[in-house]
């Protein structure tokens, strides 16, 4: 009995101290949770106030109609003008510049003279050729016919290769026509010279090779190697094979090097100076002697002598001719009309022919050529209607067109343009050649048609909208963070359902009747919810205090349209709106998010805008 009676006391004491350690847990997890809790409300609060403060609750919408009228989509570029014809002027004969009579900015007409060079070499040339004429004249009047010409010999002996005359041509005329009447082979050899033959292909001078032609094949020499061994030359000691014929050259293993022409090796050309061929003495494959008759002839009116005197005098009136043009070409004139653009040369200068000394600016039509992107120039076309403007001429604008499109693009950083030509008249403007200018061409246009701010487009996904002003047609909320309050009248509806309910209850004889238990536990439940709300709406205003504000009211339905040309300042609207409409927008090109982030009551359109559908507002806002 003692033992259980000192025991007692004991496991009370365990049970009042487990007690307390449980109760002590309990506080500091109440504790934490609140602090927690208010940590979190803090932390919503500031995200609220931070989320107030960035967005742009002083945005202004701005309003514009949709118009229809003449619309234009262009592409543009920069660059420097350029003249479209500067032609050079160019030396043409070899002297000293003695006199230069233009400075670049003069004017100057075709014909002109710009400079004056001399020459005293050609002066001298030009009297000799001049003597040697007069000589010539003088020898050929003196000299008596001789004795005419009755046949033509071999000039070498040697081997019969081709014969070109026959009876009845006229030997001078042949000559003229072939090079020769015959071709003899003089030292018995006939060669082939091969080409592109390859660097490796190990053949060296003295190599023998094998030379096969259409029913013989014959041993050949290499005797002459040029570029490196690309070209040979391979001689065969035998004269009787056909001069043209098409050989095949090969190693001794039968490797091929290449295919060529068997030609005479060393050729005698037979020529003649005049006469008709009566007969043909010889046949090709004959060998020949020396002063052996080939050809006899029925008549010579000119002796050798005489013709060859004749020929000399051709030369020299010809060299005479050639001479006196480069005389007139020591003096330099202008090559059209226009303007000195520039000059390199000076006086002094030592000047051969070939030589730039300057170039003429000719007429007022000048070239722009600018860099258009990849993505535009497929949309350029040469002839398309062009403004350009001048940088150093503010309020000047001039029409062109374009004139070349370059076929190769050129890539930098990744983007590839391609240069645009463009041709422009700048007669009485002012504009000159390397001046920085701007050129905008037409790639579209139409004369009618509807078209909105580019600023008011929308990109959802892959699908286009505008914000159409509907203002006027539904109830708007404020700009803002905060949810919107009660109306008055909504409190009155609700106040009024209310009292209708507790009437109703309280007439209906039928109806089951509370005790005091029952309302005090009503009004404990009706104490309990007013606090609830109470607490709830306290901390709604804590959260959001500060945040409501009576920004500028908009309101708006997304239209889904469809987009045709597009410039720098406006959009073609093919389908979805219609003359008339007014849409909103803020100015920003990026409104994918800019409009539909602003807390504003819109509706989104199907595309088809039968009746009006900018009621019944989907609103953008949130609250707590």
């Amino acid at each position: 009995m003692s033992q259980n009676g000192e025991n007692r006391p004991q496991k009370k004491r365990k049970r009042r101290n487990r007690t307390k350690r449980i109760v002590r847990r309990v506080i500091k997890t109440i504790l934490l949770l609140i602090v927690v809790a208010g940590a979190g409300l803090f932390g919503f609060r500031a995200y609220i106030q931070s989320q107030a403060a960035s967005s742009d609750s002083d945005t202004e919408y701005t309003r514009t109609a949709v118009a229809r009228g003449a619309m234009e989509e262009t592409v543009y570029g920069t660059g420097t003008t350029s003249a479209r014809s500067q032609p050079n002027i160019l030396a043409e004969a070899d002297g000293t510049l003695t006199d230069l009579r233009v400075s670049v900015g003069d004017t100057v007409q075709e014909g002109d003279i710009l400079a004056v060079l001399t020459n005293d070499e050609l002066d001298d040339e030009i009297t000799d050729l001049e003597f040697t004429l007069w000589d010539l004249d003088d020898t050929i009047l003196d000299t008596r016919a001789g004795s005419a010409v009755t046949s033509i010999e071999a000039p070498a002996a040697g081997r019969v290769m081709a014969i070109y005359a026959e009876a009845g041509d006229d030997a001078l005329a042949v000559f003229r026509r072939e090079g020769a009447l015959a071709i003899l082979s003089t030292d018995g050899r006939m060669k082939v010279e091969l080409t592109d033959v390859p660097i490796d292909s190990g053949i060296a001078l003295g190599d023998e090779l094998t030379v096969r032609g259409w029913g013989y094949e014959i041993t050949g020499t290499v005797t002459d190697l040029t570029r490196q061994g690309t070209c040979v030359t391979v001689t065969v000691l035998d004269d009787t094979l056909p001069m043209g014929d098409e050989v095949t050259v090969l190693k001794e293993d039968g490797t091929q090097v290449g295919t060529g022409t068997l030609e005479v090796n060393k050729p005698m050309a037979v020529s003649s100076y005049g006469g008709t061929i009566r007969s043909v003495t010889v046949e090709v494959g004959d060998e020949v002697s020396r002063r052996q008759t080939l050809f006899r002839l029925e008549d010579s009116p000119l002796s050798l002598n005489i013709e060859d005197l004749r020929l000399q005098r051709e030369t020299a009136a010809q060299n005479l001719e050639d001479a006196k043009e480069q005389r007139e070409n020591l003096i330099i004139v202008a090559p059209c009309d226009g303007t000195v653009a520039t000059l390199d040369v000076s006086e002094g200068d030592e000047i051969t022919s070939g030589t730039l000394i300057g170039s003429i600016l000719e007429g007022e039509d000048m070239n722009l050529t600018i860099a258009v992107d990849e993505l535009d120039v497929v949309e350029v076309e040469i002839g398309q209607k062009v403004a350009i403007t001048v940088d150093a001429l503010g309020d000047v604008e001039m029409e062109g067109e374009v004139y070349k499109i370059a076929p190769v693009g050129t890539n930098s950083g990744g983007v590839t343009t391609y240069d645009v030509e463009l041709t422009f008249d700048a007669a009485g403007t002012g504009v000159r050649s390397g001046m920085n200018a701007t050129g905008e061409i037409t790639v579209a246009s139409k004369e009618d048609t509807l078209y909105v701010p580019v600023e008011a487009l929308m990109t959802i996904g892959d699908d286009t909208y505008v914000m159409v002003d509907n203002s006027s047609a539904m109830p708007v909320l404020t700009a803002g963070m905060g949810m919107p309050d009660r109306t008055p009248e909504d409190g009155a509806a609700a106040t009024g359902d209310a009292a209708s309910q507790d009437g109703a209850a309280s007439a209906g004889s039928d109806a089951p009747q509370g005790g005091a238990g029952a309302r005090g536990m009503d009004a404990q439940q009706d104490q309990g919810s007013s606090f609830l709300g109470n607490l709830v709406s306290g901390l709604r205003s804590w959260l959001y205090a500060g945040v409501e504000s009576d920004d500028q009211q908009v309101s708006g339905s997304l239209v889904k349209v469809e987009v045709g040309m597009q410039n720098d300042d406006y959009a073609e609207i093919l389908s979805g709106l219609s003359e008339g409409d007014v849409v909103l927008y803020t100015g920003s090109a990026d409104t994918s998010s800019g409009m539909i982030g602003a807390m504003m009551t819109m509706s989104v359109g199907g595309g088809d805008r039968g009746g009006d559908n900018r009621g019944g507002g989907m609103p953008m806002g949130g609250g707590f």
